[in-house]
């Protein structure tokens, strides 16, 4: 449900017949990358075999989001369909949607779709529902034409149109130039991606606001030199005598801090304190000045972290809810990451802790069901090292490392003795002593 299906078209161009496949239902709760191939012009893109028409397909669409219980359907004007075939399409797709879900999330915004009677009127719908109004998008769609009109004149003409739409040159129009520079570019058509890059690295020497951007990416790249410059091992020391030195320079200094999040603790804004009681004039006001805008970097990080936190625990609560926990994690298999698992974890051993039995069974489940998931897609010799270490009969493993000796190439050894020594300094001595062993067996038989 939700997959793109073949579907029988008529192409707009030559009138030839022939098979596309097309999205009718766009679920962005189960594929959440649907709704960027929406907003982007990329969802039932054709391309006709007869005679090369490129574009997109005239095709009914239902749009759903089960987190803002949104249901927006749209049927093209031009399939010319009248309002009993209409609502029957309308009613099946949805239809399709309530059956995906179970029966406690089917709620009565599903028996009322909103409709859109146009694919921009669609797009619209979807983005005020993300809190973007009507004359928000107005803006971003004059920004869009702007860019798209620059890209095609002369520099006497940009100058002009510059001037007259001084107004919607800031940040957000500099970050849709770069969306469209690199859609450009992906698409193969590099003579436009150039037309936008030389117009950004134009305004950038040209706009206030171009100006400010180029300082922010000029400190990004300062501070990636200087703290690679100072090798893997950045003493608290050294940290700081960066941040003193790039007193003055604001946005290098926020840099640092978002590069090096974890050295910003207690120790070192008391390193940066003392330091500024040693200072005088506008020198110490600077370091002060440091201080606080690291301050503010600090809180703004220990921001993100909690709402990462947050959304790890909502995907764990929902996976908890679940019925079926291996279908609820492949859905959910774009959340599931290292912040997830420490989640995952936390739960675990608190519900261990506890004495909740019911509640630790069901975590062990999902732990046992995402290592599992993680383990399929992982390479075939990172799967096989897997396999051998789940064995704990040091001979078991040998004999089994014997028995798939086909599935062995020149690189596993190596591969094998790197991760013995990850997890030799990782603590795990046990497990390291066995990988070397079996990396030694693998060396013997690969040759």
């Amino acid at each position: 449900m939700g997959r793109p299906i073949p579907t029988p078209v008529t192409c707009p161009n030559c009138r030839q017949p022939f098979n596309a496949l097309l999205e009718q239902v766009i679920d962005v709760t189960r594929d959440p990358e649907s709704k960027r191939r929406l907003l982007n012009g990329r969802v039932n893109q054709i391309v006709c075999p007869h005679c090369g028409f490129n574009g997109a397909a005239s095709t009914p669409i239902l749009y759903h989001d089960h987190s803002k219980e949104l249901l927006i359907a749209f049927v093209p004007m031009e399939l010319g369909m009248g309002q009993v075939e209409q609502e029957k399409l309308i009613g099946d797709l949805t239809n399709s949607v309530m059956n995906s879900l179970p029966a406690e999330e089917r709620k009565g915004y599903l028996l009322q779709p909103k409709m859109a009677l146009t694919m921009q009127g669609l797009i619209d719908q979807v983005l005020e529902a993300d809190g973007l109004t009507k004359e928000v998008i107005e803006e971003q769609q004059r920004k869009a034409d702007l860019i798209a009109e620059l890209a095609q004149v002369s520099p006497e003409e940009q100058d002009q149109l510059l001037a007259e739409n001084a107004d919607l040159i800031d940040e957000v129009f500099f970050e849709l130039l770069n969306v469209l520079a690199s859609a450009a570019t992906q698409q193969g058509q590099s003579r436009d991606s150039l037309r936008l890059l030389n117009l950004r690295s134009k305004l950038l020497e040209t706009t206030e606001i171009g100006q400010e951007i180029r300082a922010r990416e000029q400190a990004v790249a300062e501070a990636t030199r200087e703290l690679q410059s100072l090798g893997e091992q950045v003493t608290r020391e050294d940290f700081v005598d960066l941040l003193v030195n790039a007193a003055g320079n604001l946005p290098k200094v926020e840099a640092l801090g978002m590069m090096a999040g974890p050295l910003l603790d207690y120790t070192t804004f008391q390193m940066i304190t003392d330091r500024a009681n040693t200072a005088e004039g506008e020198y110490r006001e600077q370091i002060i000045e440091v201080r606080e805008t690291l301050l503010a970097v600090s809180a703004a990080l220990e921001q993100r972290q909690r709402a990462i936190v947050e959304q790890a625990a909502q995907t764990l609560g929902a996976i908890l809810e679940a019925p079926d926990v291996r279908t609820a994690i492949q859905q959910h298999a774009n959340r599931i990451d290292n912040t997830f698992m420490a989640v995952l974890q936390a739960n675990l051993e608190e519900a261990t802790r506890t004495g909740n039995i019911q509640a630790s069974g069901k975590l062990r489940e999902i732990r046992d069901e995402v290592l599992a998931l993680v383990q399929a897609s992982a390479p075939p010799e990172v799967q096989l090292i897997n396999d051998l270490l789940s064995i704990e009969d040091e001979a078991e493993a040998l004999d089994a490392l014997h028995q798939r000796q086909g599935e062995l190439n020149p690189e596993l050894p190596a591969l094998m003795q790197d991760l013995a020594g990850q997890l030799r300094e990782a603590g795990n001595e046990a497990a390291a002593t066995r990988l070397e062993v079996l990396g030694a067996e693998a060396a013997k038989l690969a040759l």
